[in-house]
């Protein structure tokens, strides 16, 4: 549990290329380059891990994934709840209170469900996690992202969210295509 009651089985979310040698190698290298981390669920292309400090273990990667990685994409989570759109509302909101001034912007990836349990599209949404966000929207470049990410977890799905600066998400084909 977090500091606002959240259950968080994990905290870190790491996506990689296709294919079980390529699952094997990322796994491999996240326990080589973690000190920490227990890897809780993995699916194809994708691993749910546990680790004490997600934006450490986004940094620490960063610096150290070899250049020929698996990897992909490495997520810090700071909550994770039903993909329930009200619920998911009541989280964005409480991590935007601590987030500091600035703009922002929201990223929806997955669907989330209605109250009534129906899938929602993606706007309609966004549209209801942003009512009554008292900040300016930026979508080119927020000072904040709000990254909520759907993911299947054991027989169900969670919403993974990530509230901070787009550069706390690690994205290791952006950084080689930058230099």
């Amino acid at each position: 549990m977090d500091k606002r009651g959240l259950r968080r089985p994990f905290n870190l979310i790491v996506t990689h290329l296709p294919g079980w040698p390529n699952a094997r190698d990322a796994e491999r290298q996240l326990y080589w380059l973690l000190d920490d981390v227990e890897i809780v669920y993995s699916r194809p292309s994708l691993i749910l891990a546990k680790v004490g400090e997600p934006r450490e273990a986004v940094a620490r990667l960063r610096r150290s994934l070899p250049a020929h990685t698996p990897i992909l994409r490495v997520i810090p989570v700071d909550a994770v709840t039903y993909p329930r759109v009200e619920e998911v509302r009541r989280v964005v909101h409480d991590l935007l209170a601590d987030a500091g001034e600035g703009t922002y912007a929201i990223k929806l990836d997955g669907h989330l469900y209605s109250e009534e349990g129906e899938l929602m599209h993606k706007i309609d949404s966004i549209r209801i996690i942003a009512e009554g966000i008292e900040r300016r929207v930026n979508l080119s470049s927020p000072d904040i992202l709000v990254y909520i990410k759907v993911v299947p977890f054991r027989r169900g799905r969670l919403a993974a969210i990530y509230v901070g600066p787009r550069s706390g998400i690690l994205s290791t084909v952006k950084e080689r295509e930058m230099g």
